[in-house]
């Protein structure tokens, strides 16, 4: 992937909210449609499955790219975000291997660190 493919505000919003492309899909559904939905609404659109979709609507609001209203959710980024999910949405029409690749071809580091923590180590002594 070249470099120039992705801004930089594009690739910060990949890496840090956005680690899969469930996560792109559910949130241009939102883009597409921010009225306030309700989690099968949503899940169907972004075609999850429910599971899925609701740790993806869990990440997505603590992200603050969505809000929960009761049980339903309302896109809610603010306003430098929404213009960074705009070139995202273009991305993703126009160069969708590009923003896949992106995605899967980043630096593994929380999944490295998260499977340190579970090396054994070896004791002095």
């Amino acid at each position: 992937m070249a470099d120039g493919d992705l801004s930089e505000p594009v690739r910060r919003l990949l890496h840090n909210h956005l680690p899969t492309m469930d996560h792109v899909a559910l949130l241009l559904a939102f883009r597409s449609d921010p009225h306030t939905r309700d989690v099968p609404a949503l899940v169907a659109a972004a075609r999850l499955q429910r599971n899925v979709g609701a740790g993806v609507l869990a990440d997505l609001t603590a992200s603050q790219l969505l809000r929960r209203s009761g049980a339903n959710y309302v896109y809610a980024p603010d306003a430098e975000t929404s213009g960074v999910i705009d070139e995202l949405a273009e991305l993703y029409n126009s160069k969708p291997v590009t923003l896949v690749r992106a995605i899967y071809d980043r630096p593994a580091s929380a999944a490295r660190s998260f499977a340190d923590a579970f090396r054994i180590r070896k004791t002095e002594g």
